[in-house]
This record gives structure tokens, C-alpha cells and sequence, in this order.
């Protein structure tokens, strides 16, 4: 495997230097045609060459960063992800860059149709994992929910359906009077 990994970078380098001598020789070109109608001043000549110049160091400095492996991509663009960790990796920069966008009201369908894309290339078993393990997230969800709305519904509840009061209470609520009313209909039994 290195030696073909050797053979491809070789011809990858071969490849650019010929791109590179064609854009110079076009450069070359370019700069000979306009300079034959008109003679140049010296300042023109010399900012022709410092042109030129630029331009070579820019085709060397671009044939230098491919060659070496260096580009200008970072984050996600960046990323090559080849193994396990590679992946768990490329996967929390990818949920992280999604997530930041789940107050929005079209995040579920983008979602949706995203993952749909996803996986209509993976096969069927590799598919029924992910359906179980959505269905199994779904299903702690509802539980989930179902348990916040019981403890919502339990306070300030009696078993009964409604609030517990006795008559004192209630007679207490209407100024305190009672005017021995409530004594009264206790003894009626």
C-alpha cells in the first residue's frame, strides 16, 4: 500500500508541476503580447517582472501546500473521519452545527428529510438499527413526558377530583361568622 500511496503523490507532484509550467508559459505569453505594441518604461517592465514574480511564488506556494497535505479548510470541511474515534468525532462536530438550530420551526422537517437522504444508500439491516434504536429513543421520550404530566396533575390534587374543604373553612372564607351555625348541623347526627 505505501508504495502506490508513493506512486500516486509522485504523479499528483508530476501533475502539478506540469499545471504550473503551463500557467507560467501563459503568464510568459501574456506579458510578451502586450509588451510588442507598446514600448514599456522601466517602471513597467519592472512591475511586469514583480507581477510575474508573485504569481510564481502563489503556483509554488500551492503546489507546496498540496504536496504536503495542507489546506485551507478547517471544522467540518476539514475533517476526513477514516476510523471509530475519527467518526464519534466528526459525528459531535456535525450534532453540535445541527443543533444549534432546534428553535427553529422547520428543524423536525429538516431533520426528516436529512436523515431520510442519509440512509436511502445503507442496507436493510444497518437500517433496522437505526429505526430501533429511534424507535427505543421515542419510546423513553413519551415515558418520559407521561411521567412529567403525573406529577404535574398530583399537586394540589385529591384522589377524589376535587379540593378538600371542610364547612369551617368554607364559612371561614366568608368573613369568620359562623353565628353557631356550624355547631348546630354537627349535633344534627
Amino acid at each position: 500500500p505505501k508504495v502506490s500511496e508513493k506512486k500516486k503523490i509522485a504523479e499528483k507532484i508530476k501533475e502539478r508541476e506540469n499545471q504550473q509550467k503551463k500557467k507560467q508559459e501563459e503568464i510568459k505569453k501574456r506579458l510578451e503580447e502586450s509588451e510588442e505594441p507598446k514600448e514599456l518604461t522601466p517602471e513597467e517592465l519592472l512591475a511586469g517582472k514583480l507581477r510575474l514574480q508573485k504569481l510564481q511564488e502563489e503556483a509554488d506556494l500551492e503546489v507546496a501546500k498540496e504536496i504536503f497535505g495542507v489546506n485551507n479548510t478547517f471544522g467540518i470541511d476539514a475533517m476526513n473521519p477514516s476510523s471509530k474515534d475519527d467518526f464519534t468525532e466528526f459525528g459531535r462536530v456535525l450534532k453540535e452545527k445541527i443543533t444549534q438550530y432546534e428553535k427553529s420551526l422547520y428543524y423536525a422537517g429538516f431533520l426528516e428529510t436529512l436523515v431520510r437522504d442519509i440512509c436511502i444508500s445503507l442496507e436493510v439491516d444497518d437500517l433496522k438499527k437505526i429505526t430501533n434504536s429511534l424507535t427505543v429513543l421515542c419510546s423513553e421520550k413519551q415515558k418520559q413526558e407521561k411521567q412529567n404530566k403525573a406529577k404535574k396533575k398530583k399537586k394540589g390534587v385529591v384522589p377524589g377530583g376535587g379540593l378538600k374543604a371542610t364547612m369551617k373553612d368554607d364559612l371561614a372564607d366568608y368573613g369568620g361568622y359562623d353565628g353557631g351555625y356550624v355547631q348546630d348541623f354537627e349535633d344534627f347526627m
